[in-house]
């Protein structure tokens, strides 16, 4: 596991070989699965019975495949290292940097539109800081800390179940109105299976005097525990998240947590270090813990 994350951190990947290019093909299988003419309850079944058809070819084909491969712990590595995504997320987070620090916003709000559910035409420099960093917070966690802790509990088959959820969350959200029921399962599934994940990288920020009140206000988000590690690193970074935004022409208004300072070009990639730090301090804690139970055993 450690290899394919330094490896994943230092090798750039073209992004047809990333599993997020297949969110369009995911949207357009769940445009053709998802009647509009079809009731609530029909369109819920629908997108539940979408999830075990996508998941079970995808884990018998990666089983198949694995034990036919010559060494299991290298392909291990290697499926993994194509599971995790961080480095676009670092990527984005330097454009958006550069941009809004040359003033060229509408460029950055191009930049940022493929990453975003929400209408960003209209954001100012500020809000596009805003929500670059609740984008590369949460995405994180699905996309790369999320498969690191299916692998470690379940290999391979973890991993890709984690990041699989991810996927079709992201190709079904609810958010949009074509999915807002038919995307409701597997938001659901999503939530359940990044609790752990998100627990690990909110309960470090607990810590700092003041972060409690604010995870404590993120928990009315509709992902609860995502509101929480938002509300948590806009404590850390001394940011305001959250607030009103746009979904479809829809104006919601979500809890406004309120951290400090508003937040800047520097916010994204100050969160996703943060992040990244607590995730490393993890694995080393998993290495350690290890490497302790083979000298037991020897």
């Amino acid at each position: 596991m450690l290899a394919a994350v330094l490896l994943e951190a230092l090798l750039p990947c073209p992004p047809r070989l990333r599993p997020s290019a297949l969110v369009p093909l995911l949207q357009r299988l769940g445009h053709k699965v998802c009647r509009p003419d079809g009731g609530q309850t029909e369109q819920w079944r629908s997108g539940l019975l979408i999830m075990p058809v996508m998941w079970l070819p995808c884990a018998a084909l990666l089983w198949s495949v694995r034990n036919l491969a010559l060494s299991e712990p290298l392909f291990d590595v290697l499926v993994l290292l194509l599971l995790i995504e961080s480095r676009p997320l670092r990527e984005l987070a330097s454009a958006i940097r550069h941009l809004l620090g040359s003033g060229t916003l509408p460029v950055a709000r191009l930049q940022a539109g493929p990453w975003l559910k929400r209408e960003c035409q209209s954001l100012s420099a500020l809000g596009l800081a805003k929500a670059v960093t609740e984008s590369c917070t949460l995405r994180l966690v699905g996309q790369w800390v999320g498969p690191l802790f299916g692998f470690a509990l379940a290999g391979v088959q973890g991993a890709l179940l984690w990041r699989l959820a991810q996927l079709l969350n992201q190709a079904f959200s609810p958010k949009s109105a074509t999915f807002a029921h038919f995307g409701r399962p597997a938001s659901a599934l999503y939530q359940a299976l990044m609790t752990i994940p998100a627990l690990l990288l909110l309960l470090p920020l607990l810590l700092r005097q003041g972060a409690r009140a604010l995870a404590r206000q993120g928990l009315q988000w509709p992902w609860p525990l995502g509101g929480a590690l938002l509300g948590a690193m806009a404590h850390t970074l001394s940011v305001r998240l959250g607030g009103p935004r746009l979904y479809g022409g829809d104006k919601q208004r979500w809890v406004v947590l309120d951290g400090g300072h508003e937040p800047d070009g520097h916010t994204p990639a100050r969160a996703l270090a943060r992040l990244q730090f607590i995730t490393w301090c993890w694995l080393g804690l998993g290495i350690i813990a290890t490497l302790a139970g083979w000298a037991g055993v020897v």
